[in-house]
């Protein structure tokens, strides 16, 4: 389908998004004691370090940043380490030039002790979140020259539904066209490849690249169903022609003659696709962002057969499509990676515009009568998209990888086919949904 690379379908988690609840307080109605002013008075633990200060409040503040920066680094989140290290380093300089800053207590810097012991406490936040983040393996993309890639995958599509025949009423002469439905439902299958390149992946560091891709998907899928007495209950029975109008045959019911005693359905959909993708990753906190462009090549073959016999009448009938739909389509989208070393999860989407060439036939045969043709051309513009979750075995620098994903990809240029009995058949557009899995191996050199 249009668009369409199933090795890669590939995306990601998200990280955790950490929350604190605030609390408000009614004002107090006397000042915790100052004791800044002596030293030799007990001093104000900063809780979870070994640091004192003069001034409870700046102590209870203090306490509060200290268990906000830790619960940032369990995240690795640079953000939320920020503001927290914030209060403190700001801090600093209220102590020093001797105003309370933020709080609402008068504090006396007894000989420059709380200065420098808001200081150490910095130094240690920071120290603390060198060793617990910086220090630790980064989340990598792939810097290899190369990578190749190898799939298959298998899922459940829905389809435009085709519909055929009609019935006429004896009395009014009103007509319905389209009684008997086509199935629409089936599986599909097929396999993809891929490869990438890395300009510059040696020495540049994350987000000093990009990358481009070159993929190759070839999917298939085949729906058939059949009838038994199609009976138009005294009704008159239509056999629409693809050129409308004389083209198409009206048979009355003669006592029930003009039953259809059996009939056979059958469609086959394949997709080839070529593709050509520009990324370049960027890094966000725990993350690996790809943002990418690219353009794609779609080649959709369609063929259906819907035979009948009408023993009543001694006839049968035998209608053949034929379509074939060339699309370009630019695209963009985006996958997201998180990385738990060694394994990593992704997740994406991605939205395409296809230009569509398509044409066709439409031929009705009828026992005792020349065939029917009807060419068939349709240049509409559609949307297409699919999304992604996947899950990769391997990190960024490993030679061998295996994923696995799930997709639900829709296409909006599948062919469909309307016969009115009166205008000749015409070729639509229209839209079908699969669910797909995949299981991919890519190599790396």
């Amino acid at each position: 389908m249009t668009g369409s690379h199933f090795i890669h379908l590939a995306s990601a988690a998200s990280g955790i998004a950490m929350l604190g609840a605030a609390t408000l307080s009614a004002p107090a109605t006397a000042a915790p004691p100052d004791n800044s002013h002596n030293p030799a008075l007990p001093q104000f633990n900063v809780v979870g370090t070994d640091v004192m200060l003069h001034n409870s409040a700046y102590a209870e503040d203090a306490s509060r940043a200290v268990a906000d920066a830790r619960r940032a680094n369990d995240e690795c989140s640079k953000i939320l380490f920020q503001q927290s290290v914030a209060w403190v380093e700001r801090h600093q300089y209220d102590a020093s030039s001797r105003r309370g800053g933020a709080t609402p207590y008068i504090l006396t810097d007894t000989f420059g002790h709380d200065t420098n012991a808001l200081k150490k406490l910095a130094a240690e936040m920071r120290g603390e979140w060198a060793a617990r983040c910086e220090g630790k393996p980064k989340l990598q993309a792939n810097t290899n020259s190369f990578t190749g890639g190898v799939g298959i995958h298998a899922g459940r599509v829905n389809l435009p539904t085709l519909a055929y025949l009609g019935f006429e009423d004896a009395l009014t002469l009103d007509q319905t066209i389209g009684v008997v439905d086509g199935e629409d439902e089936g599986a599909v299958a097929g396999m993809s490849a891929q490869g990438s390149v890395n300009a510059n992946a040696f020495k540049l560091e994350l987000g000093g690249f990009w990358g481009a891709e070159i993929g190759f998907s070839r999917s298939g899928a085949d729906v058939s169903s059949s009838f038994t007495n199609i009976d138009p209950a005294g009704d008159g029975l239509l056999i629409p022609g693809p050129l409308g109008g004389a083209s198409g045959f009206a048979l009355p019911s003669a006592g029930g003659l003009n039953v259809v005693s059996a009939a056979e359905f059958s469609a086959s959909y394949d997709w080839t696709n070529v593709h050509a993708k520009f990324f370049m990753p960027v890094e966000c906190e725990t993350l690996l962002l790809f943002p990418f462009t690219g353009l794609g090549y779609t080649r959709t073959g369609f063929d259906a057969r819907f035979e009948g016999s009408i023993p009543g009448f001694g006839r049968d009938f035998a209608y053949n499509t034929s379509v074939d739909v060339d699309a370009i389509s630019p695209m963009a989208g985006l996958e997201v990676v998180r990385d738990f070393g060694g394994t990593s999860l992704r997740a994406g989407g991605l939205v395409a515009v296809d230009f569509n060439d398509a044409d066709g036939r439409d031929r009705l045969s009828f026992t005792g009568f020349p065939d029917s043709e009807a060419m068939l051309e349709n240049d509409d513009t559609t949307v297409s998209g699919r999304v992604w979750l996947g899950v990769t075995y391997g990190t960024a620098a490993s030679p061998f990888a295996l994923s696995l994903d799930v997709a639900w990809v829709r296409a909006g240029n599948v062919p469909n086919i309307t016969r009115d009995g009166i205008n000749p058949t015409r070729l639509d557009m229209d839209n079908a949904d699969a669910f797909v899995g995949s299981l991919g191996a890519v190599v790396r050199f």
